[in-house]
């Protein structure tokens, strides 16, 4: 097996609940999923003084994986929350690229698949010119893209697939988020339309809003239970199975 990376068309557009609801979902079946974050940002410190991710917190919760393996799922964390390459130097932090690949290759010895969830849009700058695309491209897995349904996500969504596509990624999926079936009109499901006519990428889910990520919100089991109503699980796996061979 291989693993996934989530990654989205802006900041908040709900990839960490996406890649929790994966997580949690492979974990009820049976597999020894691992999940990571490698960057974040707007970290708080918690009980035991130490600055911690919120969303590497909700991951870790979702696909059961405890306190001791933190420093693998999140390598780096930054109180500013701002982009990683300012909130680095804001915090007087050189950012080591190296790092981030040891942690991934460190998971890996541990579990398989691994799923990856990004910071920010795929040109989010990590360390001066060093791009999230370009950590993409050095882990190599398959990529969902988080998108939303509402007014503009067309141009948004071609744009990082094609750029996506431009640096040899295979993007395998597009996940549409906040989307609620009862509230669907022409504009949601003309831009369902045109995504996946102007990508040719499946769109493998259309997920509700979730806005609450705080650990305690949501629990593991229910979060299981809503990747397998709106999520192609069985989809999923099948490309974690072949990799980034499409």
């Amino acid at each position: 097996m291989s693993g996934l990376f989530i990654t989205g068309t802006d900041t908040d557009i709900g990839k960490t609940v996406i890649t929790g609801g994966i997580a949690a979902a492979l974990k009820v079946r049976g597999l020894q999923v691992g999940v990571m974050k490698p960057l974040a940002s707007g970290g708080v410190v918690n009980q035991s003084g130490k600055l911690v991710a919120e969303d590497a917190t909700f991951l870790m919760k979702a696909a059961g994986i405890g306190e001791e393996k933190r420093d693998a799922v999140n390598p780096l964390c930054f109180a500013p929350a701002l982009t990683p390459a300012v909130a680095a130097v804001m915090s007087g932090v050189e950012i080591d690229i190296a790092l981030i690949l040891r942690a991934y290759h460190k998971l890996t010895e541990s579990y398989e698949p691994v799923v990856v969830e990004g910071v920010g849009g795929i040109t989010a700058p990590l360390w001066q010119e060093y791009l999230l695309v370009d950590l993409m491209v050095e882990l190599d897995l398959p990529v969902f893209v988080v998108t939303r349904p509402n007014l503009g996500t067309i141009n948004h969504t071609v744009l990082t697939v094609e750029y996506a596509r431009s640096r040899g990624l295979y993007v395998a999926g597009i996940i549409m988020n906040g989307w609620n079936e009862s509230e669907v009109g022409i504009l949601e499901k003309s831009n369902e339309e045109y995504i996946g006519r102007l990508t040719q990428v499946p769109i493998i889910g259309k997920f509700p809003h979730v806005s609450a990520i705080k650990e305690g919100d949501i629990l593991p089991m229910e979060l299981a239970k809503m990747a397998e109503e709106y999520l192609q699980i069985d989809e999923l796996i099948s490309i974690i199975k072949r990799g980034t061979k499409a």
